[in-house]
Formats: structure tokens, C-alpha cells, sequence
């Protein structure tokens, strides 16, 4: 072990951090008397602390100090302290073995004591030989995104260590982990700074035809779900808020996910067949993200699902994919011009939380553009991810096209100069056709139409449009998300314009 100094060790190890941001407000603040707490952002937080804080000069024994350093791990998974943890990310980063690096990046991510944040930021540093940021919150990006582009192995030891860390904090974030089937996979999951069901979601939200929507703004976008007989539009201004809407549109069980750090509405069915058996799940957030991606987990067998690909990574529906249903993102003004007859959502009510009544409830200001509105101006993520190529700023928003095991990324902004382009990806003829908020996309095989064609047609509702010649080209389900998220998943993706 080094001889760094740790008599400065903070007498809490203090388990807070913020739900994206390190200087976010805590959605526990409570009002007095039960008043309604009002909150400009989503950015909660919760909180715990370590069970065992004696004093310092009882806590780091010589027996401790000349113990193995496995035996320091056990013994602190069994009575955790921050001047453990201190030592342990010390002699971590003195190994030279980078399998330690995610070990020592749940110590950063779950740590508040000032001694464990500098002695893991060194370590951290020792094993990458990359320089710090300018706070805990880039040094975990830096190191984490480091780490995870090298698919690191945290080697034996790593899930007791992932479980017990995280079972301090909420111990059905152990019994959620424990289902995920790869060490490697549980490294990459980290803590969003919230417990599960944080970020409280809307369930059978109420709705009002859009002609009584006084409220919205022509300009603000909208995620809009459109069946035969029914269409919905689901403001950002409230889903930014809540993440996940569990609703039903014309009798079909929806949920309509919104990832606020990688900017992407999807909507999925909730029914699921099961050993021949239909289910419907309601999803909730599980306070869970994956290469700064939305961790959902639905609350009838405990999956967990990944936001962007609607894959379970971990529980019984592990491997599984939900299905998809065409969703557009559009300005208010826009999709009322297109439905004037659909509904939106009413301003939900404050949010109460019955399962923990001293909790305040949550009043949302659900001003256009108001949640996270700071992570938009920044041009930089919160959380680890993989290393991206520059060929777009990492926030750029995409159009995903993956067909025939190619993909394809389309810029949107520069589709919107362009105008309505055909494009050929893994055997498949696509036409995108651009919105005021993103881009809408339709099948284009056996039109006769090619790559950078630029055909006419009128829209057919959002569903569907007709050529020229009265070829009428159905709706593709197609994603939109920052340029990061989209590569974390296709890292084989082709890119519009080329890069």
C-alpha cells in the first residue's frame, strides 16, 4: 500500500448523488406540514448511509491496514465505512490491474466523502493514465466511458461487491442486479440517483381533446401515438417530468418511454405473451442506467428492459424484446394541424407517493422545455457511455435506420435542409420524410425508388403517404436519439451525412 495520508478521512460516507446532475435538488425536500413541493427539474435525489460510522481513529485497525486486500473488501461489504473505502480504492489503483477500475468507480459513483472521491479519482487516474475533469461528475464520465470502451472484465468477486454496494442504498437494487446475467453488463449499470420508481410515472393519465389544451405552445414538441380510430399526443413538457406514461389507446396497452438523457420517445405494447400466456406489464423506472440509457424494470415479473432496444437485460423476460409501435416526435403545431379531433394529456395533479407518506408530494412546473433544460445547453453527458466517434457532437439528434444487419444514422437537422430523402440500408428502400421536431420514415421497397431519390408524394395522416403515382408507402417504426446513444448500440453504424 502507498503511504498516502488518511487522516483527512470525512467521518460520513454519505450515499447522495444526485439523479444526473451533482448539484440537483432533492425531490425529498419536504415543505412543513405536508405542503406540496414544487420542483423546476427531475434531478431527485435519495439518500442512505453507510450502517457502521465509529469514529475514525476506531475504524482503520492495524489488523485492517495489514489485511489482504480481498479480506479489506469483505470487511467492509460486512461494515461499510468511507476510511475503508479510502484504503481500498488506494491499494486498488496501486495494483496496476485495470479489472479493479469498475470496482473502484462504484466507490466514486456511490461515494460523498472527500477522501474516498480523491483517493478513487487518483486511482482511477494511475490505472488510465487520464487526466481528471473538473468535477466528480466529468471525472465519472471520463472514467467510466474509459473503462467501458475497453470492455473491461472486473474479474472474481465483482457481483458480491456490486450487490452489497448497492444494497446500501436500496436492497431491491441488489435483488434486481443479481438477475443480470454478465459481471461485465453489471459493471456498466450504474446508479441514476434515484430508487425504483423515483421518477414517479403516469399511470392511465388522464386526457382532454386538444382543442382544450389551452396551455401548450405551438413551437414545444410532442410525442404523438396515432392508432386507426385514435391519436395521442404526449407533451414533452410533462413526460421530460415523468419518463413513462402506462396508458391504453383504442383498447391496445401502451407505454410511451422517454429517455431524457438520450433525448428518445419510444412507444411500446405492454402485452406480452408468456408460455402461451398474455400478460400486460406496467413499467416503472427502475432508478437503474446502462451506458447513460434508461433502465426500465415492469412490475409483474421484475424484468429489467433496456430503453432504446426494448431488451431485457436482466430477470425472467431476460433476452426478450417488447414491441414497438410507430411514435413521432412533432411540434404541438404540427400535430394538431394533422389531428385536430386527437387528445393530449391533462396537467397531472401533484404526485403523492401513499407507500411513504411522510414523503412531500411533487408539484411539476411543466413549463415548455423546463426539465433538464441545463443537459441540453451542455454539450457534454452525464454518465459513462462508449467512446463515439466525432463525426457528430455527441447530443446531435439521429434518425436510427437498422435493416439486414446494417445501420445507418441520419443526421436530422441536416434532413430537415434537405427535404424528404430516399435512403438504402441493409436491403431495405426507406423514405424519410423530415418534421418540425424529427423525421418520419416509410417503406419504400419495390417503388422503384433509390438511394438519394428525392420523390412527391401527400401525407396520408402519419401512418402512411402516396407517391405520385399512387403508390401508397406505409410507417416504419424508426428511433430518435443523441448521436451517442444510437452508436452505443450500433457501433458498426454508417452515418448521413458521411462523416
Amino acid at each position: 500500500m502507498s503511504g498516502r495520508t488518511f487522516a483527512a478521512v470525512a467521518v460520513g460516507f454519505a450515499l447522495t448523488m444526485a439523479a444526473c446532475s451533482s448539484s440537483a435538488t432533492s425531490d425529498r425536500s419536504a415543505a412543513s406540514d405536508g405542503a406540496t413541493t414544487t420542483l423546476n427539474t427531475n434531478e431527485s435525489t435519495t439518500e442512505a448511509t453507510f450502517r457502521d460510522e465509529p469514529e475514525l481513529d476506531s475504524r482503520l485497525t492495524q489488523e485492517f491496514v495489514d489485511s489482504s486486500l480481498e479480506d479489506k473488501i469483505a470487511d467492509f461489504l460486512e461494515s461499510p465505512n468511507s476510511g475503508k473505502s479510502a484504503v481500498i480504492a488506494t491499494e486498488m489503483g496501486d495494483t496496476g490491474d485495470i479489472r479493479w477500475a469498475p470496482w473502484i468507480l462504484d466507490l466514486h459513483r456511490l461515494a460523498q466523502s472527500t477522501i474516498t472521491d480523491r483517493n478513487a479519482i487518483e486511482a482511477l487516474g494511475e490505472l488510465s493514465g487520464l487526466e481528471a475533469g473538473r468535477n466528480r461528475g466529468e471525472d465519472f464520465q471520463i472514467y467510466g466511458t474509459w473503462a467501458q470502451s475497453l470492455q473491461i472484465d472486473p474479474g472474481a468477486g465483482y457481483r458480491e461487491w456490486k450487490l452489497g454496494l448497492y444494497g446500501i442504498i436500496d436492497d431491491e437494487f441488489a435483488e434486481l442486479l443479481a438477475t443480470v446475467p454478465s459481471d461485465q453488463l453489471l459493471s456498466e449499470i450504474h446508479w441514476g440517483g434515484v430508487t425504483r420508481g423515483g421518477i414517479p410515472e403516469l399511470n392511465d393519465p388522464a386526457r382532454l381533446p386538444v382543442s382544450e389544451a389551452e396551455w401548450m405552445v405551438p413551437e414545444e414538441l410532442v410525442l404523438g401515438v396515432e392508432f386507426d380510430d385514435s391519436a395521442v399526443a404526449y407533451p414533452v413538457r410533462i413526460l421530460g417530468h415523468h419518463e413513462l406514461a402506462n396508458d391504453i389507446i383504442d383498447g391496445v396497452p401502451v407505454s410511451i418511454v422517454y429517455c431524457t438523457l438520450c433525448r428518445t420517445g419510444l412507444a411500446f405494447d405492454r402485452r406480452f405473451d408468456s408460455n402461451g400466456e398474455e400478460q400486460v406489464l406496467d413499467f416503472q423506472t427502475s432508478g437503474l442506467l446502462w451506458s447513460s440509457n434508461k433502465v426500465m424494470v415492469d412490475n409483474q415479473t421484475d424484468t429489467l428492459w433496456q430503453h432504446l432496444s426494448g431488451v431485457g437485460i436482466g430477470g425472467p423476460l431476460e433476452g426478450e424484446v417488447l414491441t414497438q409501435l410507430p411514435l413521432v416526435t412533432t411540434t404541438w403545431a404540427d400535430w394538431i394541424a394533422e389531428h385536430p379531433d386527437s387528445e393530449t394529456l391533462e396537467l397531472p395533479p401533484p404526485i403523492f407517493f401513499p407507500e411513504t407518506p411522510e414523503r412531500p408530494p411533487i408539484a411539476y412546473p411543466y413549463d415548455p422545455g423546463g426539465a433538464y433544460q441545463g443537459y441540453y445547453e451542455n454539450p457534454d453527458v452525464w454518465f459513462p457511455i462508449l467512446d463515439t466517434p466525432d463525426v457528430f457532437a455527441l447530443k446531435t439528434p439521429v434518425l436510427g435506420l437498422s435493416y439486414g444487419g446494417e445501420s445507418l444514422a441520419v443526421e436530422v437537422e441536416a434532413l430537415q435542409q434537405e427535404g424528404p430523402l430516399v435512403f438504402e440500408v441493409g436491403g431495405q428502400t426507406v423514405l424519410a420524410v423530415p418534421t418540425d421536431g424529427g423525421a418520419r420514415v416509410f417503406d419504400a421497397n419495390g417503388t422503384g425508388l433509390s438511394d438519394g431519390d428525392q420523390p412527391t408524394f401527400e401525407p396520408l395522416g402519419t401512418t402512411a403517404v402516396r407517391l405520385s403515382d399512387g403508390t401508397e408507402l406505409a410507417r416504419l417504426v424508426v428511433p430518435q436519439a443523441f448521436w451517442f446513444a444510437w452508436f452505443g448500440d450500433h457501433q458498426e453504424t454508417k452515418t448521413w451525412p458521411a462523416g
